[in-house]
């Protein structure tokens, strides 16, 4: 049976949202590294230096994006074949939750890509190649750009270098609008269009899962890169209820032994813990919902360190 390090074994729960957090941020990151066209060390936000200017979408001529964007499904319906990795948060339900400090809000992202506008979805997918793209929902419907941005049309879409030609990032404006490198962006639209084939992998254990009313939604499955992850693939996701505590959901597809003898042990006496259980394993899925106070989540999570 596979076991893990006592390192993984130690891990904290709150290191899956940081962990989460990281992976958003370092398409920003990989956006503003990728193609640079200048030996300027600073890196600069994704932006570019200079004037910007306020660009409402209803200026922008051709295509825009309309695609329904509710949870991480919606983003994978939109994303090509070969995802190793998505995530999905909405920022209006951070606020004023534990989350907060850990993906920030509407007004973070706002500032993190020089919008000019507050982003309320975001939604991020990642190659076993070290691509990716993000969607991010703007209802203000505008964006700064660089005064006399550059365009490329494609498809009946206008696609606007962020950076005119110093960076890799490209927006297609719309709901939700798209960034990334060029290459992802084409492909992106290459799904809107049906000229590629969006993933349909995880639909297995999305299949299983409520998607209404998520904060946060992850997909992961298992690659030569990520062999420490305890199953092919798994699906998490985190509520707040009504009453003010939360809910964790976590989908794992032909899972390790291990995976369900933690459970099974753990749920044994988690009512001494304050944590309540719904365990479903049927076939090669196990469903696992634990609810309670944050704390106790946190708590019950780096006991189960799965």
């Amino acid at each position: 049976m596979k076991r893990k390090d006592p390192a993984t074994k130690n891990q904290k729960y709150l290191a899956v949202f940081l962990a989460v957090t990281m992976f958003l941020s370092a398409f920003l990151i990989y956006f503003t590294a990728t193609d640079s066209k200048t030996d300027n060390d600073n890196t600069p936000n994704s932006g570019a230096d200079g004037e910007l200017i306020t660009v409402p979408f209803s200026q922008v001529p051709g295509k825009h994006v309309q695609h329904q964007f509710n949870s991480i499904a919606d983003g994978l319906n939109m994303s090509p074949e070969g995802v190793t990795n998505a995530v999905y948060v909405d920022l209006q339900k951070t606020r004023g939750t534990p989350l907060e400090y850990v993906f920030g809000n509407e007004q973070t992202m706002n500032t993190s890509f020089s919008y000019g506008a507050d982003v309320t979805k975001r939604y991020g997918a990642s190659y076993g190649n070290e691509s990716g793209f993000e969607l991010h929902q703007i209802p203000e419907q505008e964006i700064d750009m660089p005064l006399n941005t550059q365009a490329m049309p494609y498809e009946g879409y206008q696609i606007l270098d962020r950076t005119n030609g110093t960076y890799n990032i490209w927006n297609v404006v719309g709901s939700p609008s798209i960034i990334g490198p060029i290459q992802s962006v084409v492909s992106v639209i290459g799904v809107l269009e049906g000229n590629e084939t969006s993933t349909t992998e995880y639909n297995q254990v999305l299949s299983q899962a409520d998607l209404e009313g998520s904060i946060y939604q992850e997909v992961v499955k298992r690659t030569n890169s990520s062999e420490e992850i305890s199953a092919e693939q798994y699906y998490r996701d985190l509520k707040k209820l009504d009453d003010g505590s939360y809910m964790q959901t976590s989908i794992y597809l032909n899972p390790d032994p291990e995976i369900n003898e933690k459970i099974s042990a753990y749920q044994a006496n988690s009512s001494e813990r304050g944590v309540t259980y719904n365990v479903t394993i049927s076939e090669n899925i196990t469903k696992l919902v634990i609810s309670s106070d944050f704390e106790s989540i946190y708590n019950e999570s780096n006991l189960l360190s799965i």
